[in-house]
């Protein structure tokens, strides 16, 4: 996993996503969980399947990560 200071983008994301559903934020999270999905379907869309690492994860992982997020803090759109 990379240092703190060289976190990317997924990471990042991922991390103020996780702060704006403790801060009761569910419109910037879903934003944020949805947003982690999209890089990871850009990376599938080029050819990448789902054992294929990005910041040294998974994708799979980041997909899990993402819909969990979704799924269990209720950010799912009817």
């Amino acid at each position: 996993m990379p240092k703190k200071a060289d976190k990317g983008i997924l990471h990042k994301t991922f991390d103020k996503a996780r702060e704006a559903v403790k801060q009761g934020e569910n419109d910037t999270a879903r934003n944020l969980f949805d947003f982690m999905i999209l890089l990871v379907a850009q990376e599938r869309l080029e050819g990448a399947d789902e054992n294929y690492k990005m910041e040294e994860v998974k994708i799979g992982v980041w997909l899990e990560r993402a819909w969990y997020g979704l799924e269990n803090n209720n950010l799912l759109l009817a």
